[in-house]
C-alpha cells in the first residue's frame, strides 16, 4: 500500500530535543528523529499499524522511518519528519543562495516496506559513504 502526492515538512521537536540529550547515536534519537508523522485519515489509508517502517521518496532521495499518528491536526495530505539525518535524505538540498535547504513544501510518496529497517544515524550515514 502506499500514499503519493503527499506534502513533506520537517522542523524540530521537542521530543527530538530531548532524545539529543542522551545522544545522537541513541535508540531514543532514531524513535524521535526517525519518524514519519500522518494525519490520522490519511494513517487509516495505508492499512497499517504505528511503527511499521514505511519508506518516504521524495525527487531529491529516499529513506525509511518508523510511522506514527500526529497528535496535531487534522491536517490530511501533509507529513513531517524531524530535521537530521533521516529527514536530510529526502530535502531538497537547493540553498537558492542562503545556505539553508529547503526544509518545507516537498512531494512526496509513502509505502509500507515489510522487511524496512530504520537505520541508526551512524548507519545512515556509513551508507551514504557506500552510495
Amino acid at each position: 500500500m502506499s500514499l503519493n502526492d503527499l506534502i513533506l515538512l520537517t522542523g524540530r521537536t521537542i521530543n527530538q530535543g530531548v532524545a539529543l540529550e542522551g545522544g545522537k547515536t541513541t535508540k531514543e534519537n532514531v524513535r524521535a528523529a526517525g519518524i514519519c508523522t500522518f494525519d490520522k485519515d490519511d494513517f487509516k489509508k495505508l492499512d497499517t499499524i504505528a511503527g511499521t517502517p514505511v519508506k518516504v521518496t521524495t525527487d531529491h532521495g529516499e529513506v525509511i522511518v518508523y510511522s506514527t499518528i500526529t497528535e496535531e491536526g487534522p491536517h490530511p495530505g501533509i507529513i513531517f519528519i524531524p530535521m537530521g539525518p533521516w529527514g536530510n535524505q529526502v530535502v531538497n538540498p537547493d540553498t537558492q543562495g542562503c545556505g539553508t535547504p529547503t526544509y518545507k513544501g516537498m512531494k512526496a510518496k509513502v509505502e509500507i516496506v515489510k522487511d524496512g529497517k530504520v537505520l541508526d544515524a551512524i548507519e545512515l550515514i556509513g551508507k551514504l559513504k557506500e552510495d
